[in-house]
């Protein structure tokens, strides 16, 4: 790893990283749970190789990279937790299942007061794309973004997905959602929909706080989808 935090992929991690992927989407395809899964049983699913790169990426210490995330710090798995299975959205006219999503109980009250809201006032539901994940869940989709979304690249994969313990998606006490919309918008253009209008004009009310706005002074990625809980005790 170079000065600054870069992180030059070898090609034989980039194979070991491409094969990791391969396994946790196999796990999460038939495993409703996946997104709760503790460390024991993810590593489980991988060679001693994948698990070492992950482990490689856990022993770095984000505030000596110049990291601005608050740290947040990491718990155990919520026991309250709820599932949500069987959202369904449309995608190029096909309906997709989003797999299994949990909140913490507290959250989910305030998520579906909010959809009550917001369907009575301007007919729309929002789906819940991801929600609580383990910090074990939350290492894995860090190296699916990064292969699948960013061809490797580091950097850019640490300004859309946090490191575990500053995760709001890992702690309950600052829950995140990333919200979707029924009619399957693309999450980079939520900002242009109904729904994200109606959130700036209504989530505070229900303690829900927009995390990454336009140019946030945090070096993450603009996120319109991705919201934030704030418990009121």
């Amino acid at each position: 790893m170079k000065a600054g935090g870069t992180w030059i992929f070898t090609e034989d991690e980039k194979k070991i990283i491409s094969s990791l992927v391969a396994k946790g989407k196999e796990e999460q395809e038939k495993n409703e749970k996946f997104a709760i899964t503790d460390f024991d049983s993810f590593y489980s699913l991988f060679t001693e190789d994948e698990i070492s790169i992950m482990k490689k990426y856990l022993s770095i210490e984000p505030k000596k990279i110049g990291y601005k995330l608050p740290y947040l710090g990491l718990e155990d798995i919520p026991t309250d937790i709820v599932p949500i299975p069987d959202q369904t959205y449309i995608l190029n006219g096909e309906r997709v299942v989003i797999p299994c999503q949990y909140l913490p109980v507290e959250t989910y009250k305030a998520y579906e007061q909010m959809n009550k809201a917001i369907q009575k006032e301007i007919n729309k539901k929002l789906l819940v794309s991801y929600g609580y994940r383990s910090p074990a869940r939350q290492v894995f989709i860090f190296f699916d973004i990064l292969a699948r979304k960013y061809n490797f690249d580091f950097n850019k994969t640490l300004r859309r997905v946090c490191f575990p313990a500053y995760s709001e998606h890992v702690y309950a006490k600052r829950q995140a959602i990333d919200f979707r919309t029924e009619d399957g918008t693309p999450s980079e253009d939520f900002d242009k929909t109904d729904e994200y209008q109606w959130l700036k004009r209504n989530a505070k009310r229900f303690g829900f706080f927009e995390s990454y706005p336009k140019k946030n002074s945090l070096d993450m990625m603009y996120e319109p989808w991705h919201w934030h809980h704030e418990l009121k005790h």
